[in-house]
């Protein structure tokens, strides 16, 4: 990966800064309107500029702001996130540029047709519309089908991203090593936070994490805090990427000389600080994807390099976690202010993986499973639609302060390839199944970059059957990158 270090710092000063405007905009929310319209008039600018600069703002709050309300404008009765403004800013913009070079008879907008119908966009995007019309046709309310579309619609992103004739590799690197840099820092922030600060504080904290939807911080077993943010799935990919990376990298010869070695240490400070979140997240959906993406580098290691290398991996691997748990201790116990927290991960392990029957979050999954077998067989061909929704009982704290009764209505489902049938039907969730595995096997014939992303398909795909990821920005916006890549590759 090619980048900037001067870049990357400008590019951490500026997220930095918004992260503190965000904050003080949600404790006085006259400066937090101010500070929307400002900014989004600034992206404004810069998408007028350059089309990618807009585009690489969209991918800055794709990795630092999870759900995209770190700002958000209230219009009436609805909540405007600063992500849905960046990108119908976008798209207003791309839009007016296509009007002018159709009207100019400019030639892009043929060879961007040309690209649209090699790639299968196009049977995606009428997917979508008729699942669009097919809950209207079902009398599902608007605002549900308004709000279930949305994720589906973000991948017309698609347009303006093939549209753009020259990607700098170099700022799109920088650009995603300071989003990751800060999410990391983030974690490790708030992990010592809530270890170390005054409840009152802690409480102000996590009523600004919650109310801008940018993760989830639970209390565990052991005095220890859950710190998950939904857009440390990028760290997901970007660990796995490195993992089969470092596989080539690694020398016969002189292994360990070469691991504490300059190339040998930034591999195993990569891996560690991409492991780190994982960890402190304890989110089972994404050990599962860890777990599944593993096994797979494993047997395409070993078919490729045989067992001098797979096990010299292992290792380098393993001592990479060692890493990541030592830093994570240092943070819970570091002596100043008084620590608050221990980490001790046999019972925590314990909790997350030991007990999934009277565990919350789990328990809602087996709760809802039942129900959507039953709901996908009323309509198993064509499915209900965007919008349906189904009633279960469910264990989260949220529900139950407002219903104690648990019985939850929703059209946002834990279960995500079964969330994609149970509105698609079967036909096009097959459909989409073989398209994407399509994109993953031509991906992978495409070299080293083509590999990686292949790899970081398999990892969002698999994560996708406990955590919706697939119709959702973070997955959708990877997966529309990948696609704009691997056409022009073709």
């Amino acid at each position: 990966m090619q980048f900037s270090w001067k870049t990357v710092r400008y590019i951490l000063e500026a997220i930095i800064l918004l992260e503190l405007l965000a904050a003080l905009g949600y404790f006085y929310p006259v400066i937090g309107t101010a500070l929307f319209i400002i900014s989004c008039l600034v992206i404004l600018w810069l998408t007028i500029r350059r089309l990618e600069w807009g585009l690489y703002v969209l991918v800055i709050d794709l990795l630092i702001s999870s759900k995209g309300y770190l700002l958000s404008l209230n219009l009436g009765g609805f909540k405007l996130s600063w992500r849905m403004a960046i990108w119908l800013i976008i798209m207003a913009v791309w839009f007016v540029q296509l009007i002018v070079a159709i009207y100019r008879r400019q030639a892009w907008p043929k060879q961007l047709w040309q690209r649209l119908k090699d790639s299968g966009w196009l049977i995606l995007l009428a997917m979508i519309i008729f699942a669009i019309i097919n809950a209207w046709w079902r009398g599902h309310q608007l605002a549900n089908i308004f709000f279930d579309a949305n994720g589906w619609l973000f991948w017309l992103i698609f347009l303006p991203i093939l549209t753009v004739a020259r990607w700098s590799i170099n700022q799109l690197s920088s650009v995603i090593v300071a989003g990751l840099a800060w999410l990391t820092a983030k974690t490790g922030f708030l992990l010592y936070a809530f270890g170390h600060f005054s409840p009152g504080l802690r409480m102000v904290i996590y009523r600004l994490i919650r109310d801008t939807q940018v993760g989830e911080i639970t209390s565990l077993s052991g005095q220890f805090y859950r710190v998950f943010l939904q857009s440390q799935v990028y760290f997901l990919i970007f660990l796995v990427i490195i993992a089969w990376q470092l596989a080539g990298r690694l020398p016969l010869k002189h292994w360990p000389r070469w691991l504490i070695g300059r190339p040998g240490r930034l591999y195993l400070l990569a891996f560690s600080l991409s492991l780190l979140p994982i960890i402190v997240g304890f989110s089972r959906s994404f050990w599962f994807g860890l777990v599944l993406s593993m096994f797979f580098l494993l047997i395409m290691i070993w078919r490729r390099y045989r067992w001098p290398v797979v096990w010299r991996w292992s290792l380098s691997l393993l001592l990479a976690s060692v890493l990541s748990i030592v830093l994570i201790v240092v943070i819970v116990r570091f002596p100043w202010p008084q620590p608050q927290l221990s980490f001790k991960a046999g019972d925590l392990l314990e909790e997350r993986l030991g007990n999934l029957d009277s565990e919350a979050g789990a328990s809602s999954r087996w709760s809802l499973l039942p129900k959507m077998v039953q709901a996908i067989s009323q309509s198993p061909f064509f499915g209900q639609g965007l919008g349906a929704t189904i009633t279960y009982r469910s264990a989260d704290p949220r529900i139950l302060e407002n219903e104690s009764s648990g019985y939850y209505t929703t059209y946002a489902f834990e279960w995500g390839w079964l969330d994609i049938i149970f509105k698609f039907g079967f036909l096009l969730a097959l459909w989409y199944f073989i398209w994407l595995g399509r994109l993953a096997w031509r991906s992978w014939r495409y070299g080293p970059v083509g590999e990686a992303l292949a790899i970081g398909l398999l990892v969002v795909a698999a994560v996708h059957f406990f955590s919706p990821y697939l119709n959702h920005p973070l997955g959708i916006g990877f997966l529309a990158g990948m696609l704009a890549w691997l056409v022009r590759q073709k």
